[in-house]
């Protein structure tokens, strides 16, 4: 990715429209597979959404490779302008959110595999909009995500929802706050110019419908969610009495330890 190139002059903002996944950030990090086979026979029964294949996710950290991900198919984009205010709304969902296979429907809740495909979780966002100090605990570093729209007419006209001619529409973006510009490279593709959004950390407009990945607030909410992860691991491993297996397993090798060291060298016990 080449250095992104501010725009000067930046006046107003873009944000997220009120509604149910308006982020739309799974359908970019969960494990979509390039066949869009979690569809299965449907997909052949729907056009693509408007964002694909003009829109990505980047993710960059100073001092680390920035990471570029693909939408999945069927994902919707559009940005529009407000009627409250003299920003700019944008909107992220899926365009066939009636009829999305199980996978998509349970994440990140009850996504699980099947035979063939899988999905996996928990959302990104939560992990992006926790505080610094969890993130600089976890990641060691501070990232930050962009969605990247490229930029050209054909993308234009498909995402931005306006009368206006596609240039007006593409300066009235460019003006909005913190926009940038960048060359990013794809996979076995040539480099193209992108317009960077950041994607907000506030989620206060976001509908959350998760009951399992709450938004991390505190790291002793954070270690909480971790202890009972590794305690449920360890329950369906070992079984409903894993505790009781896990103290005398510890028993053992104490005894075994404090054998060891009471032996001599000749490997008899002392008296």
């Amino acid at each position: 990715m080449s250095a992104m190139r501010p725009i000067d002059n930046n006046h107003g903002n873009i944000t997220f429209a009120e509604n149910e996944c308006s982020d739309g950030m799974c359908c970019f990090t969960c494990v979509i597979p390039s066949n869009n086979g979690h569809i299965g026979f449907l997909k052949s029964l729907w056009k693509n959404g408007t964002g694909y294949p003009y829109v990505k996710l980047l993710v960059t950290s100073e001092g680390y490779r920035s990471e570029l991900y693909d939408s999945c198919k069927f994902l919707n984009v559009t940005v529009f302008a407000s009627q409250t205010d003299p920003g700019l709304k944008m909107d992220l969902r899926c365009s066939i959110y009636k009829y999305r296979p199980w996978q998509c429907k349970g994440y990140p809740d009850e996504a699980g595999e099947s035979l063939y495909e899988k999905m996996s979780g928990p959302c990104i966002l939560n992990e992006y909009a926790a505080s610094g100090t969890y993130k600089e605990l976890v990641y060691k570093r501070e990232w930050k995500a962009f969605f990247a729209i490229r930029d050209d007419r054909m993308a234009m006209r498909n995402i931005f929802v306006s009368d206006n001619d596609v240039s007006v529409v593409r300066e009235k973006i460019l003006k909005a706050k913190d926009v940038c510009l960048a060359t990013l490279a794809g996979n076995d593709t040539e480099d193209l110019e992108y317009i960077l959004i950041p994607v907000p950390r506030q989620t206060h407009n976001i509908l959350y419908l998760s009951e399992k990945h709450q938004p991390i607030g505190t790291i002793k909410q954070a270690y909480h969610n971790w202890q009972k992860k590794i305690q449920k691991n360890l329950e369906n491993h070992y079984g409903p009495e894993w505790e009781t297996k896990l103290k005398n397993a510890i028993e053992t090798e104490e005894k075994d330890a404090c054998k060891r060291c009471n032996e001599d060298t000749a490997g008899n016990l002392e008296c």
